[in-house]
């Protein structure tokens, strides 16, 4: 039940941070009205965060902080573990996120297919342009039970981008 707890705590967490990022890039980058405003489109880009994100990553972070050995100085553990995660975990997860919300607003898969082959690349690139340094510092100084929340403050100027390519 503890365990659940903290799933949906960080889900909750993600999916708050995510609508934000969702409704600030509406407003902003697609200079809607609050007329406009697609609420719907808020909610499945949160509820991305709430089934998918939230949990990912909180099973991610537990999983790098078990596999890195503790023996490693902290820079060091930092370094490796930030160097395991935008290898090994980034392109997967950028991947997925590029599936899941064209999905989760009704388009059709071979749009989001054709759509993957356009920007996906860009996006990768651009992750790393961001979160490298992010994680640097996320998995060297924040303890494992704040790494989630960390990266969903890097994220909310993350997923204001992301909203504006996923969501066009």
């Amino acid at each position: 039940m503890k365990r659940l707890k903290a799933y949906l705590k960080d889900g909750i967490n993600v999916a708050a941070v995510m609508c934000l990022g969702d409704t600030i890039s509406q407003f902003f980058f697609d200079k809607k009205s609050l007329d406009e405003w697609d609420a719907g489109r808020t909610l499945r880009f949160g509820i991305v965060g709430l089934v998918f994100v939230g949990p990912t990553l909180r099973r991610w972070y537990h999983f790098l902080e078990s596999r890195v050995p503790k023996t490693y100085s902290p820079m060091r553990r930092g370094v490796t573990k930030m160097l395991v995660d935008q290898t090994l975990f980034a392109p997967p997860f950028t991947m997925a996120m590029s599936f899941l919300v064209p999905l989760s607003n009704g388009e059709p898969i071979d749009r989001i297919r054709q759509r993957i082959l356009d920007s996906y690349l860009s996006i990768l690139v651009r992750n790393y342009m961001l979160w490298p340094a992010a994680q640097m510092l996320n998995f060297r100084f924040v303890p494992l039970g704040y790494q989630v929340l960390y990266a969903q403050f890097i994220a909310l100027v993350w997923n204001c981008y992301l909203s504006m390519i996923l969501n066009s």
